[in-house]
């Protein structure tokens, strides 16, 4: 039998297949694609995440993972004249079960937001799906490689607005997403035999920070961080790795203050 569904039908159903996504099992994540809008608008961006849900106990990887591991890639599978950007990553959690090792990650849930950009051609009153090939490396006392193909299905229409179920969540990961530094901010870093001094000016004291290296290899991952406050900023001393075998020409991280105020560091090393 063949049921033929109303205009206003169908986009209620859409938007309902959109709210819920698909959400694979694996062992030991639950994985599932979101939209902070409930419709796809032509021209306009387009707010998508891949939410992870993780077991107790276990973690997945930052882009920079530390000293083992691998972040999640995303492959996209998009309409003709769509585009993905790159992952917006959440600052990271230092993971460190001994002192010889340091990884950086997320426990728990986390979600990792894209911008998909909709070309001006798209004509409302059909639908789109969206899919995303997701490989991500869970790990506790062992890593394990897992794999899941996600799908989301949207209305074209000409307006959106942020779906309640998921509007939250894109909200709250917003708020750990590494900013630019603040204006007035100036970073600068000294290269010594042993290690990175990391020069922040911002005008007030900073007391406590944590830094997480963007690129690997150039940081001693679980070595402590000693910070030097100052009347105008802080100092920080990151120890250089055994595996730095070239000067670098620029220190880059992801500075976080306390209550989770996170910004982009890019210092020009001497």
């Amino acid at each position: 039998m063949f049921i033929w569904v109303s205009a206003g039908l169908w986009y209620f159903v859409a938007c309902a297949i959109a709210a819920a996504g698909q959400k694979p099992s694996s062992p030991h994540a639950r994985v599932e694609m979101l939209a902070r809008q409930d419709a796809i608008v032509a021209g306009a961006d387009l707010r998508l995440g891949v939410h992870f849900i993780l077991e107790p106990g276990w973690h997945i990887y930052w882009i920079n993972p530390g000293d083992s591991g691998q972040p999640p890639v995303l492959k996209w599978q998009l309409p003709a004249g769509f585009s993905a950007g790159e992952i917006e990553w959440p600052h990271p959690e230092r993971m460190q079960a001994t002192p010889q090792l340091a990884d950086y990650g997320y426990h728990d849930a986390v979600l990792l937001p894209v911008t998909v950009h909709v070309p001006p051609s798209v004509a409302a009153g059909s639908s789109v799906q969206i899919g995303a090939d997701a490989k991500w490396l869970v790990c506790r006392e062992v890593c394990i490689p897992e794999h899941a193909q996600l799908h989301l299905t949207l209305p074209i229409a000409t307006a959106a607005k942020e779906n309640p179920q998921s509007a939250r969540l894109f909200a709250k990961t917003e708020k750990l997403l590494p900013r630019p530094m603040p204006r007035g901010w100036k970073a600068s870093a000294k290269s010594e035999k042993d290690q990175f001094v990391l020069l922040l000016q911002a005008g007030k004291p900073i007391t406590k920070a944590e830094f997480f290296p963007l690129e690997p290899n150039q940081i001693d991952n679980p070595a402590p961080l000693k910070l030097l406050p100052s009347a105008t900023g802080v100092k920080i001393m990151l120890k250089k790795s055994d595996l730095l075998v070239k000067p670098i020409q620029m220190l880059r991280g992801v500075l976080v203050l306390p209550g989770g105020a996170a910004y982009r560091i890019e210092a020009p090393v001497q």
